[in-house]
C-alpha cells in the first residue's frame, strides 16, 4: 500500500474510481459521491470504510466514508492527496464545538446545534446540546461504524452529563445500517428538558418530540416574532409546541391563536403558555392548518406559517408548491392591512427562489400585494457549506401585506 493510502488508524480502506468526466463536482469541493459517477471499487467493499477517491486518469481527489448501497456512494472528508484517519474525525468534531463556544451570534441560550453535518464538513453527524444532555442523530454508515469515536469525542469536548442517540430511521434504510435509539452515557431524563431561549424557556421531549426535540433552526425567527408582536394578533400555524407563541406572547402580542394537529405538541404549547392563560387571549386550535384558515373567519396582524417538510423528494416539489401556495393564500385572505407574514419551506427541494415564486403566486390570487423585508433562515449554529446547496434546507420570508 502505498503512503497516500496508508491510513493514521489502519482503518480499512478501498478505492473508488471514477468514470471519465465525471470527476468536475469533487473538484468543486461537493462532498457527495453519487452512484451514477462509480467507475469500479476496488478493495472490500465494507459499509463506512475509508475510501480514496481516484479519477480515471489515476489522480488521487480526496478521502470519504464509503456507503454500497446508498446513492450517495461516498461521503467526502478531506481533500488532496493526504489521508486522515478517524482521530481526524474527533479533531472535526472538537472544532465544531469550539466554534459555538467562541460565537458572539449564539450568545444567552443553552439550546445550540453543536455540529450540522456537512456544514461542519461531518456528513451524516448532527448533535444538539439541550442543557447538559446531546442528541446525537446519526445518518450515515461512516458515522455509524464510527459512532463510540463519536461519542467519546463530543463527551470530552462538552461534558455534558446525558448523550443519547435519535436514528434518523429513513436514513437508515438509504444507508443500510440497522441503527436504534439509545443512551450513550449518563442517565436520560424522566422529564422534558428545559432550555433557555433569551428570556424564553421551553421544555423539550428529547426522545419522541419532532427532529432532536425541538426546532433550534427557527430561534433567530422566534426572536423577530417577539420584536413584531406587540400589540397585534397573532396566528401561529403549524405551532408544534408553540415556540413561536411564546415568543409572541412575550412580545406583547394582544391575542394568539394556535393551531396544530398533534394533540401531544398542542397540550405542550398550553403548558408553554401557561404564564399567560390568565392575561392574554389564547385560542388552542387541534386541527389540520391547511382545514383551519380555509375556515377561520378572524383576521390577524402578524401570521407564521411553518409547515413540516413537504417535500421530502425531488418529485414531491410540484404537489408541496401547490400545497405552500394554498395555505400563504388562505393566510393572505386573514391578513390585516399592514400585517406581517412570516413563512417558511423547510426542504432544499423548494429553495428561495421558488418558494418567492410561490409567495407571489398566492399574492396574485388573493389580490394582496406583498412586500418583500427580509429573507429568513437558520443561525449561525446551521451553518451551511458553499459547495453543499443541499445544506441549505431552511427559507424564509419576512412579508408585509
Amino acid at each position: 500500500m502505498d503512503a497516500a493510502r496508508a491510513m493514521p488508524d489502519r482503518a480499512p480502506m478501498l478505492d473508488v474510481i471514477l468514470k471519465p468526466e465525471r470527476d468536475r463536482s469533487v473538484r468543486r469541493r461537493h462532498p457527495w459521491v453519487l452512484s451514477g459517477a462509480v467507475e469500479r471499487v476496488e478493495g472490500a467493499s465494507e459499509p463506512g470504510a475509508w475510501a480514496r477517491v481516484v479519477a480515471a486518469g489515476g489522480e488521487t481527489l480526496g478521502f470519504g466514508h464509503w456507503s454500497p448501497v446508498s446513492q450517495i456512494r461516498v461521503r467526502m472528508l478531506r481533500l488532496g492527496e493526504t489521508a486522515p484517519g478517524d482521530d481526524w474525525i474527533a479533531e472535526r468534531i472538537a472544532a465544531a464545538v469550539a466554534r459555538r463556544a467562541g460565537d458572539p451570534l449564539l450568545g444567552d441560550t443553552d439550546a445550540v446545534r453543536l455540529v450540522n453535518a456537512e456544514g461542519d464538513g461531518l456528513p451524516g453527524l448532527v448533535v444538539d446540546r439541550y442543557a447538559d444532555l446531546l442528541v446525537v442523530r446519526i445518518s450515515t454508515a461512516g458515522m455509524h461504524v464510527r459512532s463510540k469515536l463519536v461519542a467519546d469525542a463530543l463527551r470530552r469536548e462538552t461534558g455534558a452529563a446525558v448523550a443519547i442517540e435519535r436514528p434518523d430511521a429513513a436514513a437508515a434504510r438509504r444507508e443500510g445500517i440497522a441503527v436504534q435509539q439509545g443512551v450513550l452515557w449518563g442517565e436520560p431524563p424522566a422529564a422534558p428538558v428545559e432550555i433557555r431561549e433569551r428570556e424564553r424557556r421551553y421544555r423539550v421531549d428529547v426522545s419522541a418530540g419532532q427532529k432532536t426535540g425541538f426546532y433550534l433552526d427557527q430561534r433567530d425567527s422566534r426572536d423577530l416574532v417577539q420584536q413584531l408582536a406587540r400589540g397585534r394578533r397573532v396566528l401561529d400555524l403549524f405551532s408544534y409546541t408553540g415556540g413561536f407563541a411564546v415568543a409572541a406572547a412575550h412580545g406583547g402580542a394582544a391575542s394568539i391563536a394556535l393551531v396544530e394537529s398533534s394533540a401531544e405538541a398542542l397540550a405542550a404549547a398550553e403548558q408553554h403558555l401557561a404564564p399567560w392563560h390568565d392575561t392574554l387571549p389564547l385560542r388552542f386550535a387541534r386541527d389540520d392548518a391547511f382545514r383551519f384558515v380555509r375556515q377561520d373567519d378572524h383576521g390577524y396582524d402578524l401570521l407564521v406559517v411553518d409547515p413540516p417538510p413537504l417535500a421530502r423528494r425531488a418529485s414531491d416539489v410540484a404537489q408541496a408548491s401547490r400545497a405552500y401556495k394554498d395555505v400563504l393564500l388562505h393566510a393572505l385572505r386573514r391578513a390585516a392591512p399592514g400585517a406581517y407574514l412570516l413563512a417558511f419551506s423547510c426542504s432544499h427541494h423548494v429553495g428561495p427562489e421558488l418558494f418567492r415564486k410561490i409567495a407571489f403566486g398566492a399574492s396574485l390570487d388573493a389580490g394582496r400585494p406583498l412586500q418583500v423585508l427580509r429573507a429568513l433562515g437558520a443561525p449561525a449554529d446551521h451553518p451551511v457549506a458553499l459547495d453543499h446547496p443541499e445544506g441549505h434546507y431552511l427559507s424564509g420570508l419576512l412579508l408585509r401585506a
